[in-house]
């Protein structure tokens, strides 16, 4: 399995940055920032802070936004992400969702928007890079 989807943030309406190298083990090499290597990579990782998430397993299966959470080493809940607390609303390719947020699927090309708290964002479109 290996494909990508997009994650974006709105805490109060401002988008927060994905972290670059979730998933990737220390010591990182990183080149004009993008990390290209370190010790090791989990199946979900991150390259970079645009949001784009890498699914990169050997095994056919069903991979969570729970279990990037997990990876991370952050909290998902309905009223916690990432340590944001606040009223959340979920949007994949979106469209409101009501799937529990960590057993929400990763699919190739979602674009997985988390709103949490007032003032409300409205998700952008987000346009992968070619090859991905």
């Amino acid at each position: 399995t290996h494909f990508h989807a997009h994650l974006a943030i709105y805490y109060k309406g401002e988008q927060i940055a994905v972290p670059r190298g979730i998933g990737i083990i220390a010591p990182l090499r990183i080149d004009r920032g993008f990390v290209s290597g370190g010790k090791g990579f989990y199946w979900l990782h991150t390259h970079d802070a645009s949001g784009i998430l890498h699914v990169e397993s050997p095994n056919d299966r069903v991979y969570t936004l729970g279990n990037f959470f997990d990876v991370w080493g952050q909290p998902l809940a309905a009223d916690n992400v990432a340590g944001l607390r606040g009223a959340l609303r979920v949007y994949v390719n979106g469209k409101v969702q009501f799937t529990p947020v960590r057993d929400l699927p990763l699919k190739p090309h979602d674009q997985i928007a988390l709103v949490i708290g007032q003032p409300s964002a409205s998700p952008v479109t987000y346009t992968f890079p070619d090859g991905l």
